[in-house]
């Protein structure tokens, strides 16, 4: 039992970090570099065009491409939502648990099969979207957007890594 929760916490760290993307400021800070402020403690915009304009930037994106992911963006924007409320009502839950009551265990267990649901949810939605964008992108495109994907995370707190 004590397994299977560290396995859902683990992964649901771990999926924090998988789904920032581009929504990420380019230079690491959690700030605002244009004078606008982000939600959810540093994870970026959620507006579809501030993350393509984001995108256009850093791929050279054309005109038509750029409609298609803010379509491709805005059309997943629900889902994601959905995923969020979800996420929030599975956390405020387990903040409710009162942890001397006899079905503790029990509760706690599915509010943590519940969270491992959602994180695969989230897993397939973002998949979904990484792929419908990929098929958008030219291969040099695809090229930029992986490099840029292998140095996030290497920022100015990763002192363990042996980065900075």
């Amino acid at each position: 039992m004590r397994v299977f929760i560290v396995a859902i916490v683990t992964s649901l760290a771990l999926l924090g970090g998988a789904t920032t993307g581009f929504a990420e400021q380019g230079d690491g800070h959690r700030g605002s570099r244009d004078g606008r402020h982000h939600d959810m403690r540093g994870h970026g915009p959620r507006d579809p065009a501030m993350m393509v304009e984001r995108m256009s930037r850093h791929l050279d994106l054309d005109e038509p491409q750029q409609e298609k992911l803010k379509n491709i963006m805005s059309a997943a924007s629900p889902e994601l939502d959905a995923l969020r409320g979800r996420e929030r009502a599975n956390r405020q839950a387990q903040k409710e648990l009162d942890t001397s009551a006899s079905d503790y265990s029990a509760s706690l267990a599915n509010l943590a099969a519940e969270s491992g649901e959602i994180v695969a949810s989230r897993m397939v939605l973002m998949g979904r979207i990484r792929g419908e964008i990929n098929a958008e992108l030219t291969e040099e495109q695809r090229a930029k957007l992986a490099e840029r994907g292998a140095h996030r995370g290497k920022g100015r707190h990763n002192w363990d890594r042996g980065t900075n």
